[in-house]
This record gives structure tokens, C-alpha cells and sequence, in this order.
């Protein structure tokens, strides 16, 4: 039997409580505002911090301001709308003088310092509090009240505080026993990589959070089964925006894929943050950014999340409510149609993790997206075999620097069986156990031994020579590709075909000595067929380049990779680049959709501009079909030699486009 989790329409409110708002809290008012923003599932303030009910335990304060519906009466009422309750728990801190009673619970730095905000006082992951009395807590929250899930919000070792204050790792005498007893070193004194010791550190924290959050589940599930746990049912994440951090036009975009899989089997809750930043938590962003990022959730196979603070009757910035609403009536009427879906993407990008902040996978996701070449986002952790990357042609590891020897044997059994790995940067040169080798743990790229890594060039660039022109199309302008400062300089097999001439470094400055007159062999780029499949190799950072530039060059050159090398179809040859492409299967159908991005400008966010007579070009489409659209766009199709066209004569903001097999179109009416 399904658990509700894996069945439920999900559309989420989360409603970050402050203590204040149970203070006159109205249960039928509160429902009846989810009910008209066609929620199914919210996020409830349980407990943790502070409890939002009557708690018997010490170790808990009591929220001064129950005087309104209680947390149960809450919890009811949703549940005779048919809306889920998922539990929001905070164990990261403590009061003070809860603190002062137990000062072992405490997150000390190198000085054994605590790190107190406005009376709150961090708990540490391996002490007494998180160890023992979360347990306490969270028996309590569940055997008292109906909840069907439950978040931990800001679980794990946290040394960076609300004004963004690096304090480094745990230094607490819990943290110094334990690391010491499994690695015999004493702990480091800040993140570094470049410290061996502090890559064994980042092990001792990922065992430490593992083991914690597995008791929890386990807790959980013993009290219900049917307790949806983050992390494990389903998974959480984020799209928010803070002040001083860049922009992500394709957050929501990119987290939805990764926690989906290309099974789309995974509820991924990526939650559409109302807020500016944690300083501005009661003004939202532009409207227009969250109705895009709710589009690119749904449009990924992610589910629609909403969060906002305090209750959505007292939340006095309504300007996201209504794009909200909007999209929620959408998936609404919608969503037997967009349920159930599995990715038909050809292209999966690999992930280290799920809260990445790396410029070189996000430059690969801009140049697929704005390339309209459909993709998913894989972890590693997700890489169990080669089924996983079962109907994929191409994979793109991202400088993936840390790849263990089984997951290196799995992408190169997938370059054995016809595939194409496309690396890029410094690929598998360390294991998972932080070793450093000269020789790539993949064979498929062909790589004897990695001479040297060069992270401060100026002025190098790579040619396109006359004779490989026809290679790379996108640059029939240009014979020069910018790399960037990071340049790996490797010995090759001579199996290996490579392209483009380095253009070593040259004065560029002053104009009148600006030019060059030597050549270096170094490729910038190497194809090595092994087996069936190829492996490619791009020696520098490509991603990284465009994420930093954005420039045509650096993507015209990732294009010829993708198109003209790797050999992918262009769907989409006359699409604007503000528009992005999905195609997922469901049965005998094909969905493909599009969303419009064009309201973003630099760091702004308008209504995106309409995008005029779309064509889309699909292969192995031999059978006849039936077309239609979920958003009201006209469609025109046409089908030849095995291929199907497509025009639509507008795209707003999103739209659906449903391709049926024509007889079971016929058959159903």
C-alpha cells in the first residue's frame, strides 16, 4: 500500500510561527486561508526551541502565548479540510538559561566560546541535548499530536551565525574524545581542504549527522509509520534569497531535479522562500521571482512550497499570495496530468551535494538550460550501479575531484557500453579517503599522469585550428575560447584525440605589445574513445568561466561540446535562451515543459516577456499523434521521416504540451 506521501497532491504552505502568533491563532481561520490558496499540505512550529503546546518537559520551554487554538486544535482542523501536518522541530539552539544549566550541550569554538544570539545558545550534534533529550521531545510532540511529518530545521554542526559569522568547528570536549578516539588527531582549527585533517573532520561530521538523524527516523516510525520523515520520504530544500548573496535564476529549477531523480521518484519539497533575507523576513521578494520559481518547480517534477513567516491572516506583505494562488489552482486542475511522471532526459549532470555552491556544475546547468537540452541533476550518493544512469547518453561530472573507485568503475562501464562522460577541470584525482593521486580514477578519458595544475592564468587562451572548424560551428566567428585562470596540464594515451592549441601566456598591456607569436600543444579538449562511448575531457573550467563571465564564447564553445562532439539533438534551434525545455514520459505519453525566464534582469525580477512562435523539433516520432496544451497555447504539428515539428504561437509564462498517441486519443473519446 502507498503511503500518503507518494500519493498526495502536494502543494505546501509552510508558516514559520513566531511565539506571538499563537497568541490569537484561529484554527478555522487558518484553515480556510490554506483551503484558498489550495494548499494540501502545511508546516506546523511544534517544538525544539520552543514549544508551541503544552509541554510536560523541562528540558522544553513553554511558548508564553497559548492563549489562542491550541497546536492540537490546529492539527485537527487541518486534517477535516484533508490538509497534512508536518511537524517543524528546531534542536539547533537553546535558551540561555537552559544553557546555563547544562553547559556540556554547548557548541564551543577553538577558544571554547559559545555562540549566543539574542539569548539563544547553539547545541552541538554530539552532546547530551541532541544525543539524548531530542528523543524526549520528539516522543512526546508525536504520541500527543496527529502529525504526518516531521522537519528538522537547521540539523547538523552549524558554525556560521544569523550575521553571517564564521565561528569553525566544534571544539566542545564531546567533539574532541570522539574525533580523537576514530581518527587519533586532535580537531582542526578551521574548513579547509587543503588540511588532511580537516577532510577526515568532514567524514567524523557526515557519520556523527547520520547516525543522529537514523535514531530519529527510526523513533519516528515506531510511533507511525505513516510519519513522512525529511530527509528519508521525502526531502526539503530551499529557494531564498539573502542580501550580499549572487542570484540563481535556476534554483528552484536545479534543486527540484536533484532530489527528484530522473524517476521523479522522490517527493522533493523545494520550499518558494517569501522573504528577502533573514534580516527582512517580513517583505517578500518580487512577485514575479516567486511565481517563477513556483513554475520551475512544477515544471521538474519537484512539488509546490511555499514559506512564508508568521500566519498567512497577519502576514501584512501579500504581494506573493496571489502568484501563489495562481499556480496552485493550476497544479490543481492539473495535477493528474502532471503526476507520475519520468524524465526523458538524455543528459544527467552529477552532484557532489544537495546544497551546492559550485560555479562550474551551475555554469553546465545554464549552458544545458539556456540550450533547451532537457537534463537531470544526480548525486553521487544516488549512483548505485549502472542502472542508475539507465536510459542517459551523455554524463557531466563538474571538476568531481572526489570519486571513490567504485563510482569511477560505474561511469566508465557506462563509457564501455556507448556512453559519453564529459569531465571537466580536475575529475576523480582524489578518492573518498582524501588521497591525492596523479592519475585520474577514470580510465575512460585516457589520461596517463596529470603533470601539472596551473590557478593563476592571465591571458592564455586556446585556438580553433583551420582543420577542426567544422567541429565547433557555434564559434565560426571566433578562433579563440577564454578558459579562465585554472589550466590542468596532463600526459594523454595515444588513443586520445585532442582539439584546440594553447595560446600561452602573452603581454595585455600595454595595447601596443598585445599580441603573440607562440603555440603551445596543451588541448583544450581530448575525446578518447573507450569501448562503445567516449570519454571527454576538458582541462579547464568551463562552467566556472560562464558562471563568472556568462559570455557568448564560453557558451558557444560548451554548445559545439554538446551539440557538434557529444553529438545531442538541438530541439529547440530558434528557442530564445530565457526559455527552458523539460521532457518527461508518462505511459504512452510525452510532456514537454516550457517556462518562460525572461522577466529576470541582473538581479531583478519583472513578468516575463511573451515568447512568439516557439518550434520544437522531437525525434522518434513514427506514429501518428495528438497534440494538446494545458495553458491555452495554439499548436500546430507536422510529422516527417521519423521526426515530429511543433509550433506553438506563444508562451506567457508556462506551459504543457501533451503528445498522445493519436489511436488511444481516438480510443478513449
Amino acid at each position: 500500500m502507498a503511503h500518503w506521501w507518494e500519493t498526495n497532491p502536494w502543494r505546501m504552505v509552510q508558516t514559520n510561527f513566531r511565539e506571538i502568533d499563537m497568541a490569537d491563532v484561529d484554527a478555522g481561520r487558518f484553515v480556510d486561508d490554506l483551503l484558498d490558496l489550495n494548499a494540501t499540505i502545511v508546516t506546523l512550529n511544534a517544538g525544539g526551541i520552543i514549544a508551541s503546546y503544552e509541554t510536560q518537559l523541562p528540558i522544553q520551554p513553554r511558548s508564553d502565548y497559548l492563549q489562542g487554538d491550541s497546536l492540537l486544535k490546529l492539527v485537527n482542523k487541518c486534517h477535516e479540510a484533508g490538509i497534512k501536518v508536518i511537524a517543524r522541530m528546531d534542536f539547533s539552539k537553546v535558551r540561555l538559561a537552559l544553557h546555563e544549566q547544562h553547559p556540556e550541550w554547548a557548541y564551543l569554538d577553538k577558544d571554547k566560546k559559545i555562540i549566543n544570539y539574542n539569548g539563544y545558545v547553539n547545541t552541538c550534534p554530539n552532546g547530551n541535548y541532541q544525543q539524548k533529550h531530542i528523543f524526549e521531545i520528539l516522543q512526546e510532540v508525536f504520541t500527543t499530536h496527529p502529525f504526518d511529518g516531521l522537519f528538522l530545521n537547521m540539523s547538523g554542526f552549524l558554525a556560521i551565525d544569523y550575521n553571517g559569522v564564521y565561528h569553525g568547528p566544534c571544539h566542545c570536549e564531546n567533539c574532541r574524545q570522539k574525533f580523537y578516539s576514530q581518527f587519533g588527531a586532535e580537531l582542526p582549527q578551521k574548513d579547509d581542504f587543503q588540511d588532511p585533517v580537516y577532510k577526515k573532520y568532514a567524514l567524523f561530521k557526515q557519520s556523527v549527522i547520520k547516525d543522529l538523524n537514523d535514531r530519529i527516523y527510526q523513533l519516528v516510525k515506531e510511533i507511525n509509520p505513516e510519519i513522512a520523515v525529511n530527509g528519508y520520504d521525502y526531502w526539503r530544500t530551499e529557494s531564498n534569497t539573502d542580501i550580499n548573496r549572487p542570484p540563481w535564476v535556476y534554483s528552484a529549477a536545479s534543486n527540484s531535479r536533484v532530489v527528484s531523480g530522473a524517476r521523479h521518484d522522490r517527493p522533493s519539497d523545494n520550499a518558494n522562500v517569501d522573504f528577502m533575507g533573514s534580516r527582512y523576513r517580513d517583505i517578500s521578494v518580487s512577485p514575479a521571482l516567486i511565481e517563477l520559481r513556483h513554475w520551475q518547480n512544477l515544471a521538474n517534477s519537484g512539488c509546490l512550497s511555499y514559506f512564508i513567516m508568521g500566519r498567512l491572516d497577519n502576514h501584512a506583505d501579500q504581494s506573493s499570495f496571489e502568484p501563489t494562488r495562481k499556480v496552485f489552482q493550476f497544479h490543481k486542475d492539473h495535477q493528474e496530468q502532471l503526476t507520475g511522471l519520468v524524465s526523458a532526459a538524455r543528459v544527467v549532470v552529477m552532484r557532489k551535494d544537495i546544497w551546492p555552491n559550485d560555479q562550474e556544475i551551475n555554469g553546465w546547468i545554464r549552458a544545458l538550460t539556456e540550450s533547451h537540452l532537457p537534463f537531470d541533476e544526480m548525486l553521487l550518493a544516488d549512483l548505485l550501479g549502472l542502472d542508475s544512469l539507465s536510459g542517459k547518453d551523455v554524463v557531466i561530472l563538474g571538476e568531481l575531484k572526489l570519486l571513490s573507485t567504485r563510482q569511477a568503475a560505474i561511469f566508465d562501464a557506462f563509457a564501455q557500453a556507448g556512453g559519453t562522460i564529459v569531465a571537466t577541470g580536475e575529475p576523480g584525482l582524489a578518492a573518498t579517503n582524501s588521497e591525492i593521486s596523479d592519475r585520474p580514477a577514470l580510465a575512460c578519458l585516457g589520461i596517463r599522469t596529470v603533470r601539472e595544475v596551473r590557478r593563476n592564468l592571465m591571458s592564455s587562451m586556446f585556438m580553433i585550428g583551420d582543420e577542426e572548424k567544422d567541429l565547433f560551428p557555434h564559434c565560426r566567428l571566433t578562433p579563440y575560447i577564454a578558459p579562465g585562470a585554472s589550466l590542468v596540464l596532463a600526459d594523454f594515451a595515444e588513443t586520445v584525440k585532442k582539439h584546440l592549441k594553447l595560446v600561452p601566456e602573452h603581454p595585455f598591456g600595454p595595447p601596443e605589445i598585445c599580441y603573440f607569436s607562440e603555440f603551445s600543444q596543451e588541448p583544450g579538449v581530448t575525446v578518447n574513445p573507450y569501448g562503445q562511448g567516449y570519454g571527454l575531457y576538458i582541462p579547464w573550467l568551463a562552467g566556472t568561466f560562464y558562471s563568472q563571465i556568462g559570455s557568448q564564447n564560453t557558451l558557444s564553445f560548451m554548445q559545439d561540446i554538446l551539440f557538434s562532439i557529444c553529438g545531442l539533438p538541438d530541439m529547440a534551434p530558434d528557442l530564445s535562451p530565457m526559455v527552458s525545455v523539460n521532457i518527461d514520459r508518462k505511459g504512452d505519453q510525452t510532456i514537454i515543459q516550457l517556462v518562460n525566464n525572461s522577466g529576470c534582469f541582473a538581479n531583478s525580477y519583472f513578468p516575463p516577456l511573451p515568447v512568439q512562435k516557439i518550434r520544437l523539433i522531437l525525434e522518434g516520432f513514427t506514429s501518428p499523434v495528438h497534440i494538446s496544451t494545458l495553458r491555452g497555447a495554439q499548436v500546430l504539428w507536422q510529422q516527417a521521416d521519423g521526426k515530429l515539428q511543433i509550433e506553438l504561437d506563444v508562451l506567457k509564462d508556462y506551459e504543457a504540451v501533451l503528445i498522445s498517441d493519436s489511436l488511444i486519443q481516438n480510443a478513449s473519446k
